[in-house]
């Protein structure tokens, strides 16, 4: 099972490639919102794991972030990858950069101030 730090380097490896994309570019879009989902996965599995739990699949961790702040904004990034990923959504510019710049701030943000990195 991958350690907080191993999680919260793989979700700030995941927000690199998200400079990468070319927000200007259709095609990339539903690519933003599936990496920024992946970023937040990581990020949440690094708290989880500081409280012992390592969910094995998504209903997990869905079910450990039941009473979190966070849930509802992650919740928002699943469904959103999954419509980029298997439903042929076409995900809009708006929404992807709202996904990038505004939901994955805030879940790394809560994450963050539970490990003790950021006031």
């Amino acid at each position: 099972m991958p350690t907080v730090s191993e999680h919260v380097a793989k979700a700030e490896a995941f927000e690199r490639v998200l400079a990468i994309f070319d927000e200007g570019n259709p095609d990339h879009w539903d690519w933003i919102a599936v990496v920024a989902f992946y970023a937040a996965l990581h990020w949440v599995d690094a708290y989880l794991a500081t409280q012992g739990r390592h969910p094995q699949n998504h209903r997990e961790r869905h079910n450990a972030l039941a009473f979190l702040p966070i849930r509802s904004d992650f919740g928002e990034l699943y469904v959103v990858s999954r419509q980029a990923r298997y439903e042929s959504g076409n995900i809009g510019y708006d929404e992807a950069i709202r996904m990038r710049d505004q939901l994955l701030p805030l879940i790394r943000q809560w994450v963050q101030r539970q490990l003790g990195a950021v006031p």
